[in-house]
Order: C-alpha cells, then structure tokens, then sequence
C-alpha cells in the first residue's frame, strides 16, 4: 500500500542571531511524516531535535532566521502570512510540551483553558465549548469533576493530560510531542505514552515526537530520524534501526542503551556556533577516515533508509 504524505520538510536550516555569532541549529534537514504513523526524531540534548519541531508551529524566538520549504497535505506552510497559518496551528496541528505547567494558565481553571482553545478555533456558544471540554477530559481519562480545578491542584501526569487535551481540543491532524515524559514516573510515563497511542488510533492522528529515550522509541515509533549538531544523520524503520543501525552515531547511541552503567559515548556535542567543513560527527566516531574530516557527508539513500555518511555504501 502506497502511504500518503502528511508533512513534507525540504532543506530546512535554522540558525539563531545573537550578538555574538549565529547558532547554527539545523544543517539542510530533510523528511518527510506519512499519515498514521509515529515519527520520533532521536538525539543527545542539544543536538537540534526540539527547534526543527518547534519551527514547523512557528514557535521561536524572534531571533530565529528559518529557511526551508515544508508543506502540509502537498500544499506549501512556511510561506503562509500569520493569519492564515493560525488556522493551521492548533486546528491541524498541535504541540504538547515537557513542561505542562509551564504551558497551562496557573490561574485559570483547567476545563475552561481546555474550552477557551475550542472557541479560539471555532463559532461556537460557551456552553457547547464547555461540553467538549468534558468530552477531552474524559478521553485523557481524567475525572470530570476536576473540570474547576486549577493546574497547582494536579499532579504532574495529570497536568500533562491536561496538556493534551488542550491539543487535541479541536482533532489536529498532526500532533508534536516534545518530550512529552521525561519529567514524569516511570509508571506514569507508561499511562502517558499508552493514552497517546490510543488517542493516535481513535483519531487516525499522525504523531512527530521528540525524545532521548530509546525505550519511548521503540515502543512507539514506525520510523525513526537519528539527529546530531543540526544534521539529519539516519532515517530508518523502526525494525530496522534496532536490528542494524547503519550510522555511527546510531550505532553508538544503541550501545549506550545496550550497557547504560559502562558505555558513554567518547567526546562530546559539538558548539552549534562552529562551522563544520566535513562530518560533525568525525572527531567522535570511530569509524572515521581522513575525508570526513573535509567533506561534508551527502544523504544517500538505501531502498527505505536514508543515512548521511561518506562510509556507508549504497545497495
């Protein structure tokens, strides 16, 4: 079965104004996200993962220069006047957040911040705002009777729910989760990646998720962007990835997970305010020659991967 594109990113580059240099954020990103499926964009903290998400709902800072064609449903976004591109965000897609309570209101109840965001988005009356605001708190399963509760009264899982159910307030079509549990329990985080893939399934939503967690990965990815310095260095299956990563950089990041207690990855992440002539990965990898420290790696493509390395050969 042919699968049908939902999000198209073509040579998106990021960089950030400062008044000391430019940080360069991302280096020519390209992939795409197939209806229906999980996307989880992988990486060590500062690799660039979270601002490629970011940029796609124009949430930067203004200090953010973003370059790049992306197009929703096959038709071109990134060019769209802000007016019009507020219809794409929050009604087709949608951004939850690490950090729900620093996203939700502290002094407004949360069934009315749920309610607010439908009528932002539709002509509707408050009383029927408020209904499908009940409707999203009982499909986040929480108790309904917390409708006029505010934020502080809320554990952290429960906030998060809160926080999605103000994304899926009006059925977005994509959905960004930007670390969505790594400030939750171990148990909660289960409860909370269980709902999103419920959620996902009752509303053929497609899901771009941001995370350094592997075991998130593998259980809820269909494919997976291994991301490091701004670079796009792997796009695999899931299958595929955890069976025979092809980039060294995916390589060494498995065998972190293999051995967590022993193994760490020699080096570190590169300043984003350098400029890199070759391989940004060169001085850690392993697998290295003296051309990746000159040439800058091209995308090749292997039936459904994509890697960015000078060492891996084609089929």
């Amino acid at each position: 079965m042919k699968k049908e594109k939902l999000l198209e990113v073509e040579q998106l580059n990021i960089k950030f104004t400062t008044s000391i240099g430019d940080v360069n954020v991302s280096d020519d990103i390209n992939f795409t996200l197939n209806k229906g499926e999980t996307f989880c964009i992988v990486g060590e903290s500062g690799c660039g993962k979270s601002v490629v998400a970011l940029s796609l709902t124009r949430l930067l800072p203004e200090n953010a220069v973003i370059n790049g064609l992306v197009k929703f449903e096959g038709h071109p976004i990134s060019g769209l006047d802000e007016k019009a591109f507020a219809k794409i965000r929050g009604q087709k897609i949608a951004t939850i957040f690490e950090q729900p309570m620093s996203c939700i209101n502290p002094v407004m109840r949360i069934g009315d911040q749920i309610a607010e965001t439908y009528r932002a988005n539709f002509n509707c009356s408050k009383k029927e705002a408020k209904l499908q605001a009940i409707k999203k708190l009982e499909e986040v399963k929480m108790p309904v009777n917390r409708y006029n509760a505010y934020p502080h009264e809320l554990s952290g899982g429960m906030q998060q729910r809160v926080m999605i159910a103000i994304a899926l307030a009006c059925n977005p079509q994509l959905l960004i989760a930007d670390e969505p549990t790594t400030s939750l329990d171990v148990t909660v985080q289960y409860q909370i990646l269980e709902l999103l893939q419920e959620l996902k399934e009752k509303y053929h939503m497609t899901i771009l998720m941001i995370t350094h967690d592997m075991g998130v990965v593998h259980d809820m990815a269909d494919r997976i962007g291994v991301m490091y310095a701004g670079n796009m260095m792997e796009i695999s299956e899931r299958e595929d990835f955890f069976k025979k990563p092809l980039h060294p950089y995916a390589v060494e990041l498995l065998n972190v997970v293999k051995d967590p207690c022993h193994y760490t990855i020699p080096g570190a992440v590169p300043n984003l305010m350098e400029t890199f002539t070759g391989c940004p990965f060169e001085p850690r990898c392993n697998k290295k020659t003296a051309l990746c420290k000159t040439n800058k790696p091209e995308s090749v493509v292997m039936g459904e991967r994509i890697v960015r390395c000078l060492n891996v050969v084609p089929n």
